[in-house]
């Protein structure tokens, strides 16, 4: 199954998030044998109602057990929050999406 973690390539600070983003890269080879990354932009509304757009970067990989892997991107979820300025991380294993504030 399908599991995805998106990263901006800014934080809100607007500092670079590559070191983060090749971290992570290197994490999901290890916990699953290799992943894929594509550009994209992600957009959300903050609590006053204004619209946000950032550059990101999609990391895809694929995993035979759910339960672990949920537990395994929520860690390197709040890994990202902890080492950057932003306010969530979105993560997704098998179709079921989670956002880590």
């Amino acid at each position: 199954m399908k599991v995805e973690l998106i990263i901006p390539t800014l934080d809100n600070d607007g500092s670079d998030n590559s070191a983060i983003i090749e971290r992570n890269i290197a994490q999901m080879c290890k916990l699953y044998g290799g992943a894929t990354v594509t550009d994209a932009k992600g957009y959300w509304i903050n609590d006053e109602g204004r619209l946000f757009e950032d550059a990101v970067k999609v990391l895809v990989s694929a995993t035979t057990d759910k339960d672990s892997a949920m537990a395994e991107l929520e860690k390197l979820a709040q890994d990202i929050l902890d080492a950057t300025d932003q306010e969530a991380v979105f993560l997704s294993v098998g179709g079921e999406a989670k956002i880590i504030e």
